[in-house]
């Protein structure tokens, strides 16, 4: 009986070895999978390159900065080579407005830039520009003719202010 119980003591040691060895084999290959999907990753994430959003406003090279009373505000003005096509003639007529408020900023420092007409029509002229070409970025267009909106009302504030 002794002899019987050995062999089979230690084929049941060898089959818990046998488990332990398969268990530690399949560790070591799940931790080798992990390692080599966490390099792909890393080297993909080293190896991105972020692409524009090509829906994103791209910058308009014909805004320039325009600077009064040290406050910069923004001006559109387009050469007529690029007024071809539809809402061209708007667009002219808008930044001919906008061009006449920045005359009356420039020559007069206490006199009125524009009528509530006036405003009426740069927000009419900027919605119909926008609705024509819809691609076409009027967001400056809508800062200037907030500018001189802003700088009216202030100057309106002093005429009022200011002892007679």
């Amino acid at each position: 009986m002794k002899q019987l119980l050995l062999p089979l003591l230690l084929l049941g040691a060898a089959g818990s070895a046998q488990a332990q060895f398969v268990n530690l084999i399949a560790t070591g290959v799940n931790v080798g999978m992990s390692a080599a999907r966490a390099s792909r990753s890393s080297a993909s994430a080293r190896n991105y390159v972020e692409k524009a959003d090509p829906r994103a406003p791209t910058p308009d090279i014909n805004v320039t900065a325009a600077t009064y009373r040290g406050l910069t505000y923004p001006q559109k003005r387009t050469p007529p080579t690029r007024l071809k096509g539809p809402g061209g003639e708007q667009i002219a007529n808008h930044e001919a407005l906008l061009q006449k408020c920045q005359d009356a900023l420039a020559t007069d420092t206490t006199g009125t830039l524009g009528t509530a007409d006036t405003w009426a029509r740069l927000k009419g002229s900027a919605d119909a520009i926008a609705r024509d070409r819809p691609t076409w970025n009027v967001q400056a267009y809508r800062d200037e003719a907030a500018f001189y909106q802003a700088e009216d009302a202030r100057r309106q504030r002093v005429a009022t202010a200011a002892p007679h």
